[in-house]
């Protein structure tokens, strides 16, 4: 299938391999079948995946419209999305998280079956501790309900469920046998008040489809070519719910990273990429082992985190170098907010913007400590929580009984003057008429809105630092990172006890510190509410005595202050960028990425010829005029 408009210079397949080394292109290229590509952290994964869906469309081998991109998160859907978009491909492909493709399926087959829809749980804490009854007076609601998310992701029931825990060594909530009680009478009430869970939409399509062939047929007639983003982080329910997709001769392109796969807490099972149980005969593999994101300085950092734990990652830096890694010791956690402080600051004054710099965490407490240190130290910090009147504003919509009603809402609060975009009902009012504008034929209602909301809108966040737990930065990347509490007891965690744990742990420090592109900080304290820590030992061999603070001669202070001065092009492109990944409410990375940026200020390209080989053919016709005037306005 051809671009919509064909001219002379129009995308071909060759074309869409521009700016790729080997290693991309073979995985890019490969033959139809089942391909398994190992790509490492800031190895270009992103765009392999996009390139190949617009390689094989525009090579013909591949229908858009019935292509099926699946990811794990929404932010990951989206910068998809707009990195498939420039290349203009005529059709529309399926591209969501397994819970939004597993979501329309099931709502499909209901609508099929003229049955109702059922809605998504607003409060399973409430409902759970109407389940528990007494016992929830002393509390553990939520550790019930990640012991039954733990059960679901490896889709137990209540009566086998108690077993396999005690088998893995989880640590089940209440008795064994008042769980199963309290696991069934949850799934029992669900029933009955006609809500479901998200893990449920997946379990429905698998029930389903096992007992209808024609469902499991309409399925694999929609989907033919499936590509699966973050494929080492599947649990085995979505992995049969993958299976559910796939015909006896799949069409698949999956990719991953083992040494990425840190969510078995939350039932991920990392065996199954590094078998892939079905998949693998015939399997082409291919490995990505070029990091294009991290100087070497932050790789060879990262790497040796994992060799501590005697796992090898096969990852090297593309970049030239840069600064060394900042390793900072602070006696207790009161130093270390005040050391944190001091390096976001000095990180923005060197011409980063906010959005450009996180503070990651292993455990929510210490954000929340950091967040209030950096919030009274007037640095914005970028709010993930809504509060109150946002929820009351979701629950005013998802009321609504129909499409009417719903854009009757939204216009009143958009376009009477009365909001203002500050207030969480102009948002959410504006994610209605989005939700309307994805949702163009057919009938649907509130509850529809509230299920889209929750598995597929990409809700925009405000400008400021990232304060994130290290499993929530999976998938993002800044500038300048600070990995803070990098210590013994916090990483690995004092719960990880076991080998198998502890390993998780090494690859969850693998992923944190290969978050940062430019300049890495990571800190540790020497006590921590009153109890002896130290550095932790995925760290390299550190000097533990306290240093004599010496302050530098003035020539050195005056190279200090030349090096942190930043490029005024590279500080004008950033700006750029930012601009347009406004305009197109996505993140920076999605319009340009820091190696392309990075690369530009080096270069200063001066034509359309030599901006496509750092970028690519679309986004050099779309850009290169306003580039290039960019370029020579600097100069």
């Amino acid at each position: 299938m051809r671009l919509s408009s064909p001219a002379p210079d129009s995308q071909t397949p060759e074309s869409v391999l521009a700016g790729l080394d080997n290693d991309q292109r073979e995985a890019v290229t490969s033959p139809v079948g089942v391909v398994v590509v190992r790509a490492g952290a800031g190895s270009g994964k992103t765009t392999v995946l996009t390139r190949r869906i617009a390689w094989r469309v525009l090579s013909e081998t591949a229908d858009l419209d019935k292509t099926l991109a699946i990811t794990f998160t929404r932010q990951a859907a989206t910068e998809m999305r707009t990195r498939l978009a420039p290349f203009e491909l005529e059709g529309r492909p399926l591209i969501g998280t397994f819970h939004a493709v597993a979501r329309r399926l099931m709502l499909q087959n209901l609508e099929d079956r003229n049955r109702r829809a059922p809605v998504i749980i607003n409060n399973r804490s409430s409902l759970m501790s109407t389940v528990m009854g007494d016992d929830a007076r002393r509390g553990g609601v939520t550790d019930v309900l990640n012991a039954i998310d733990w059960a679901h992701a490896r889709m137990l029931n209540p009566s086998n469920a108690v077993v396999a825990m005690k088998d893995a060594g989880y640590n089940i909530p209440l008795t064994g046998t008042r769980f199963a009680d309290v696991f069934h009478a949850y799934e029992t009430a669900k029933k009955k008040r006609g809500v479901i869970d998200l893990n449920d939409f997946m379990t429905a399509v698998i029930t389903e489809a096992s007992r209808e062939p024609r469902f499991a047929e309409s399925i694999r007639f929609q989907f033919r070519h499936i590509s699966v983003d973050e494929a080492q982080d599947m649990n085995p329910l979505q992995y049969e719910f993958l299976r559910v997709l796939l015909p006896e001769s799949p069409d698949v392109f999956l990719v991953g990273d083992p040494n990425q796969a840190i969510y078995g807490f939350n039932g991920a099972d990392k065996t199954l990429f590094d078998s892939l149980p079905g998949l693998t005969r015939g399997a082409r593999i291919i490995s990505l082992p070029s990091n294009y994101r991290c100087t070497p300085e932050i790789v060879e950092m990262a790497v040796s985190a994992l060799a501590k734990d005697g796992q090898v990652a096969d990852a090297e830096s593309r970049r030239t170098s840069g600064v060394a890694v900042n390793l900072q010791r602070c006696a207790t956690e009161a130093v270390e907010l005040r050391t944190i402080t001091k390096l976001v600051q000095a990180a923005h004054d060197s011409n980063r913007g906010w959005n450009n710099i996180a503070v990651l965490v292993r455990i929510n407490a210490i954000g929340e400590t950091i967040r209030e240190a950096l919030a009274a130290a007037g640095i914005p910090v970028r709010s993930q929580r809504r509060g109150g009147d946002w929820g009351r504003a979701v629950s005013t919509a998802s009321s609504l009984t129909n499409r009417e009603s719903l854009q009757t809402w939204a216009a009143d609060v958009l376009d009477t003057g009365e909001y203002s975009p500050a207030d969480p009902d102009y948002s959410v009012a504006q994610l209605v008429r989005q939700f309307l504008d994805v949702q163009r034929s057919g009938s649907v209602d509130g509850r529809m809105f509230g299920s889209w909301l929750v598995t597929s809108a990409d809700i925009e966040e405000s400008d400021g630092v990232d304060v994130l737990t290290l499993h929530a930065a999976k998938g993002r990347e800044w500038t300048f990172v600070v990995v803070a509490g990098v210590e013994k007891g916090m990483l690995p965690h004092r719960s990880a006890r076991s080998a198998h744990a502890k390993s998780e742990e090494a690859r969850l420090a693998y992923v944190a510190l290969t978050r940062a592109a430019d300049e890495l900080a990571i800190t540790w304290t020497d006590h921590r509410s009153g109890k002896p820590t130290g550095p932790s030992p995925f760290l390299s061999k550190l000097k533990t005595t306290e240093p004599e603070h010496v302050g530098p001669p003035p020539a050195l202070r005056k190279i200090a202050r030349e090096r942190t001065v930043v490029d005024p092009l590279e500080s004008a492109l950033e700006q750029w960028r930012l601009r347009h990944a406004r305009v197109a409410k996505i993140s920076p990375e999605g319009v340009l990425t820091t190696r392309q940026l990075k690369a530009l200020v080096i270069e200063k390209p001066d034509n359309e010829q030599d901006i496509a080989r750092i970028t690519d053919l679309i986004f050099a016709r779309r850009h290169a005029p306003d580039l290039i005037e960019l370029i020579k306005s600097i100069r």
